[in-house]
């Protein structure tokens, strides 16, 4: 008897805690009907990336989704692991998100592998190469964003007017990433007509820039970081090596030049995210099968500081070109 009513309190104490727990996850993470949640994933933080974050949701907001009345943002961040990317995009849509929002290529290839509902690319440079979308000029149901595919043509023809002299680029990437594929593809592509020799330095993690421009410095007289996460979370460590040998640093997004680049010809990667979060809001309001787009601009970029610091003097018609120049480099 007393051993039946033991059994019988130890199974009413279990079933408490499994309410209990219960009650504590859905407080955890509530799901209110009258609420959009949005979900925003990033491969890393790095100026370009942070921008276009903060222009999504500043242009979500605009439209009418407001964070804690009737939408609730999620963001989730990998800080570069790669790895992460697909437990990241499955913990996400667990969450039934009423739209993803997935900013760089790896993030979004896991997203397109694991969310079931309308789901945003951003800051993705060939889709249809990382296997995301079939065509960049049919929508496809649910699914559609925006590329920042990189105008490598203009990029290497200012690298050339302001380094007349430069005869070999060393160029910094990460094979494992799709947009670098594109990148370094394009830059081979656009190499000759320029007049440049390419030499090329593969990294796979940031921690690898630094020594990997070393390597390069000894036998380039540029470098150029790719359109690659990996390469531009390491600018710190290539602008060290490029002022130690006072050989340029040029890349390809305006971010990166607040951080110590010399030039960029980029896409606007604000803009960026207001496109995109004008494509998620489509996406919430019902509408289906639109078309990505491309980022628009080739605007000039520049940072005096980095040039005066590596040596280099900018001609005055690229600085009359410039659409923005920095003086100073950020942290």
């Amino acid at each position: 008897m007393k051993a039946g009513m033991n059994r019988r309190l130890a199974l009413i104490a279990l079933l408490v805690t499994l309410i209990a727990a219960v009650g504590y996850f859905v407080t955890l993470e509530p799901r209110h009907d009258e609420q959009k949640v949005i979900a925003i994933v990033s491969l890393m933080s790095h100026p370009a990336l942070d921008s276009v974050l903060e222009a999504v949701k500043t242009e979500l907001t605009e439209q009418g989704y407001v964070d804690g009345q009737n939408a609730r943002y999620i963001t989730r961040n990998a800080s570069g692991q790669i790895q992460l990317a697909a437990t990241i995009a499955s913990e996400v849509s667990a969450l039934r998100p009423d739209v993803t929002i997935a900013i760089t290529t790896p993030m979004a290839q896991a997203v397109a592998k694991t969310i079931k509902t309308p789901f945003v690319f951003s800051a993705v440079t060939d889709p249809v190469g990382a296997g995301i979308v079939k065509s960049m000029d049919v929508g496809e149901d649910m699914v559609t964003g925006v590329s920042d595919a990189w105008p490598y043509e203009e990029q290497l023809k200012l690298i050339r007017k302001i380094g007349p002299g430069i005869k070999r680029l060393g160029v910094l990437y990460n094979p494992g990433e799709a947009a670098s594929q594109y990148g370094i593809k394009e830059i081979r592509r656009f190499s000759k007509e320029a007049g440049f020799e390419i030499t090329e330095g593969a990294v796979n993690s940031t921690s690898e820039v630094y020594p990997v421009a070393q390597n390069l410095a000894t036998s380039v007289d540029a470098l150029f970081l790719s359109s690659d996460n990996t390469a531009i979370g390491g600018v710190a460590g290539a602008m060290r090596v490029a002022v130690d040998r006072k050989i340029g640093l040029f890349v390809g997004d305006s971010g990166t030049i607040a951080k110590g680049g010399v030039a960029a010809v980029s896409v606007g990667y604000s803009q960026l995210g207001r496109d995109t979060g004008k494509l998620a809001a489509r996406l919430l309001k019902g509408e289906r099968n639109i078309p990505p787009v491309i980022a628009k601009g080739v605007d000039v970029y520049l940072n005096k500081k980095a040039a005066e610091l590596i040596g280099i003097e900018l001609p005055e018609d690229v600085v009359r070109s410039a659409t923005k120049i920095y003086e100073d480099i950020s942290e």
